[in-house]
């Protein structure tokens, strides 16, 4: 599992300087290992998606979870009743805290 955090760290980093896909890296992901990391990948896009969506007022939280090598990011929107909550490696916590901070930054600029 370490293995598959570390990757996922690394393919986080480098979507923000080139487009990561399926179609462009297949011989990386078409393995299990390779299928297992892109769907982590896919959900932490989805999250980031929804995060940075400015046209929703979304409450956004990052705790602890009940695994220490994990954290939980739970998205609520109470006008809409919506709530998404997805358990994530510990080693993209910063990622999203990142994210955070720059969606605040955007929002209040």
């Amino acid at each position: 599992m370490e293995k598959l955090h570390k990757e996922l760290k690394k393919l986080l980093e480098l979507n923000e300087t080139e487009r990561v896909s399926r179609n462009r890296c297949f011989d990386r992901f078409d393995t299990p290992f390779g299928r297992k990391l892109f769907a982590y990948y896919r959900t932490c896009m989805s999250l980031k998606k929804e995060i940075t969506d400015e046209r929703r007022k979304h409450k956004v939280i990052l705790r602890e979870s009940k695994d220490p090598a994990e954290f939980e990011v739970r998205i609520i929107n109470e006008p809409i009743r919506y709530q998404r909550t997805t358990v994530l490696p510990c080693t993209v916590k910063p990622y999203f805290e990142g994210i955070l901070e720059e969606h605040k930054q955007a929002m209040a600029g």
